[in-house]
C-alpha cells in the first residue's frame, strides 16, 4: 500500500480536515467506472507514474497513447503527468489500447500488470479494451531507473585505447535461433574509459572492438576481433554481465587482442565494363557475432575502379558494391572466402538489383481492404542472405506493386494485411507456379514480373478467455499462441503461425488464420522470436490442444496460461 504525502502533512490535514488515505495495491485489476456525465459517449484512462524505488510520484513524466486495431485512422496521444504523478486522457472512442511512460532519469516501459521485469527484456505491454463511455482507473505506472556498467580498454601493451567499441548483449531470439544482439554501445575516452548507462535490469555479455581501420598503414595486416570479458575470443566462454535496477557496476578491464589479418582487392566495373569510381565497399563476414560487433571494413573505389579492403579476420565474408549517386541503385556482391593470405583480383560488375512487380486480388469484390495499409517484402532466408537487406513496398491503389533494388539472395516473400477484418493470403504465384510457402532466390537484374497474391476474406478465427493454472482468476497480458500441427510449416515468417495478448480482461482474439489443422497453447510470457524457433515449438507440443479450423469458422476456446518453456 502507498499513501500519498501531502505539503506539511498533519499540520494542513488538521487545518482543513483533510484526513490522509491509501490508495489500491500496485499491481490490482484497473477499476471501471461510471463514466462522468459530459464523457457518456467517450472513455477515459487515468492513472499514475511513480518511482518504483521509493514510490515518490514523478512530475511531467510523458505518457503516450496508441490505437493498436480498429479500422480508422490510428490514434497517438501524449499527456504529461501533474505534480502528484496522475494523468488522464479523455475523449477516447471505443477501442484496443497500448500505453507507454517515460521520465528522464528512468527507463521507459509500456503498460503491464507485471513489476517491473529482471530479465533484462522489455515487458510486452498489456493491451487494454475500452468499451464505449468507459472509464479505466489505475493504469500506474512504477519505474525504475537503468543500471550503469564501466570500465577500462588497453592494448596489449597496456596502453590506454580510445574510441574503442564497446558493446553490452543479451541473448535473443532472431529467426528462429539464439543471438547476440546490442542493449547497449559506447565508445572510450582518451582514458580508455567507457560508460554504458540506462541499462536494464538482467544479463548480458560485454565486448570491445577498435574501428576497422584504427592502425597504422605498417599494421595493415594485424586487426583486432571482438574480445568478450573477461578476455576471450568465443563468445560461448565470455562470463555473464548481472546488471540490477539503478545499480553501477565498474571494474572491467578488456586487453585487446590483435591477431594477423588479410584483405581482399580487385576492381569495381559498371554494367557497360568501365571502371567504377566512387563505388562504396564493404566486407561483412558472415558469422553470428555480427550484430555483437557491428564493425564491418569498408573502402570507396578509386578512380579506376579498384579498391582493396584491409584488416579481414579468417572465414567467410560477403563483399558487396553499391553505387547510388543521381541513378538508380546499382550494386554487385560475392561470397569470399578467406583462409591464410590475401584475396586479390576479385571483379565485381555492378547490376540492377532484382524487380518484383504483381497485383493483389482478393476472392470477393471489396471496398474496404486499404490498399494503404498493406506491406510487402523480401525476407532474407539463410546465413549467406542473412543481411542482404530485402526490399519492401507499398501497395498502389489499385493493387499493383513494385518491389525494386532487392540485392542477390534467397527470400521469401511476406505480405502483412491490414490488422482489422478476417483476411489471409490465400496463395502467391505467378502463372501457374506457386510461390506461397516456396523461397525465391533471386539474382542481380532479375525481372519477375505477373505475380498474384490471392487474399481470401474468409479466414478462420479463434477467440476465447485465458486464466491462470491456479484459481479461476483471468490472465491478463498472456501470451496465445497458434501454429500449425504439421511442422513441414513451422519457422520463420510462416503463415501458419500467430500470436497475440490477452487483454486485461484475459480476453483474446485472432482472425485471418490460413484454414488448417493447428496447435494453439497460452503461456504466461513468450519472448518475441520464439515462435520461430523449432525446438521450442516442440516443447509445446505436449501441452498444446490440436484443433481444425476451417475456412470462415469462428471458435471460442478458452486456454489455461502455463509457465512458458526455459529457453537455454
Amino acid at each position: 500500500m502507498r499513501t500519498r504525502n501531502f505539503f506539511l502533512g498533519a499540520v494542513i490535514g488538521s487545518l482543513l480536515g483533510v484526513a490522509a488515505f491509501s490508495e489500491p495495491a500496485l499491481f490490482q485489476t484497473p477499476a471501471i467506472s461510471d463514466p462522468e456525465p459530459a464523457d457518456r459517449q467517450s472513455g477515459i484512462i487515468r492513472g499514475q507514474v511513480f518511482a518504483a524505488d521509493g514510490e515518490h510520484p514523478l512530475v511531467r513524466a510523458r505518457v503516450t497513447l496508441h490505437s493498436t486495431g480498429g479500422r480508422g485512422e490510428r490514434v497517438t496521444r501524449t499527456v504529461r503527468t501533474d505534480s502528484r504523478g496522475e494523468y488522464e486522457i479523455r475523449n477516447l472512442e471505443e477501442g484496443e489500447y497500448t500505453l507507454r511512460a517515460s521520465r528522464n532519469g528512468y527507463l521507459s516501459r509500456s503498460y503491464s500488470r507485471e513489476k517491473p521485469s529482471q530479465s533484462g527484456r522489455r515487458r510486452r505491454s498489456l493491451p487494454l479494451s475500452l468499451a464505449p463511455g468507459q472509464v479505466l482507473d489505475g493504469i500506474d505506472f512504477p519505474l525504475i531507473q537503468g543500471g550503469v556498467v564501466e570500465g577500462t580498454v588497453v592494448d596489449p601493451y597496456n596502453e590506454p585505447r580510445s574510441r574503442v567499441s564497446v558493446t553490452l548483449s543479451a541473448y535473443r531470439s532472431y529467426g528462429g535461433e539464439r543471438e547476440l544482439v546490442p542493449a547497449g554501445r559506447a565508445r572510450t575516452d582518451d582514458r580508455g574509459r567507457f560508460r554504458l548507462f540506462d541499462i536494464r535490469p538482467g544479463s548480458y555479455y560485454l565486448s570491445a572492438v577498435p574501428r576497422p581501420l584504427d592502425h597504422r598503414e605498417e599494421e595493415a595486416d594485424r586487426s583486432f576481433p571482438p574480445v568478450y570479458y573477461p578476455g576471450v575470443l568465443n563468445p560461448q566462454e565470455a562470463a555473464k554481465v548481472e546488471v540490477a535496477a539503478g545499480e553501477e557496476v565498474g571494474g572491467f578491464y578488456f586487453t585487446l587482442i590483435e591477431v594477423r589479418s588479410y584483405g581482399i582487392s580487385g576492381r569495381v566495373l559498371t554494367p557497360e565494363g568501365r571502371p567504377a569510381r566512387s563505388v562504396w565497399i564493404r566486407s561483412r563476414r558472415e558469422s553470428d557475432e555480427f550484430l555483437v560487433s557491428g564493425m564491418e571494413p569498408s573502402v570507396d573505389s578509386d578512380r579506376q575502379g579498384e579498391f582493396k579492403v584491409k584488416g579481414l579476420l579468417p572465414g567467410r565474408h560477403r563483399v558487396t558494391a553499391r553505387s547510388e549517386g543521381n541513378e538508380d541503385l546499382r550494386m554487385a556482391s560475392a561470397i569470399v572466402d578467406v583462409t591464410d593470405q590475401d584475396i586479390e583480383g576479385l571483379t565485381l560488375v555492378l547490376a540492377a538489383g532484382a524487380e518484383i512487380t504483381g497485383r493483389i486480388v482478393t476472392d470477393r469484390e471489396e471496398a474496404d481492404l486499404d490498399w494503404r495499409r498493406i506491406w510487402l517484402y523480401m525476407e532474407p532466408i539463410g546465413s549467406s542472405s542473412r543481411y542482404a537487406g530485402g526490399g519492401d513496398s507499398q501497395v498502389e491503389e489499385d493493387f499493383t506493386f513494385k518491389i525494386k533494388d532487392v540485392p542477390e539472395a534467397t527470400y521469401r516473400l511476406v505480405v502483412r494485411l491490414p490488422s482489422w477484418g478476417n483476411r489471409y493470403v490465400e496463395s502467391i504465384r505467378i502463372r501457374t507456379e506457386e510461390l506461397t510457402e516456396r523461397p525465391i532466390e533471386v539474382r542481380s537484374g532479375d525481372r519477375l514480373d505477373g505475380v498474384e497474391i490471392l487474399v481470401s476474406s474468409e479466414g478462420a478465427q479463434i477467440g476465447g478467455v485465458v486464466e491462470k493454472e491456479e484459481g479461476r482468476e483471468v490472465a491478463q497480458a498472456a501470451t496465445v499462441l497458434v501454429f500449425a500441427a504439421d511442422s513441414d510449416y513451422w519457422g520463420p515468417h510462416s503463415r501458419f503461425t500467430r500470436r497475440t495478448r490477452t487483454d486485461q480482461r484475459g480476453q483474446f482474439s485472432l482472425k485471418g488464420l490460413v484454414p488448417a489443422r493447428y496447435l494453439v497453447c497460452a503461456v504466461t510470457d513468450l519472448e518475441y522470436g520464439l515462435e520461430s524457433n523449432l525446438d521450442y515449438l516442440r516443447s509445446l507440443e505436449r501441452d498444446a490442444e490440436r484443433i481444425d479450423l476451417s475456412r470462415g469458422q469462428r471458435l471460442e476456446k478458452n486456454l489455461v496460461a502455463l509457465p512458458a518453456p526455459k529457453v537455454h
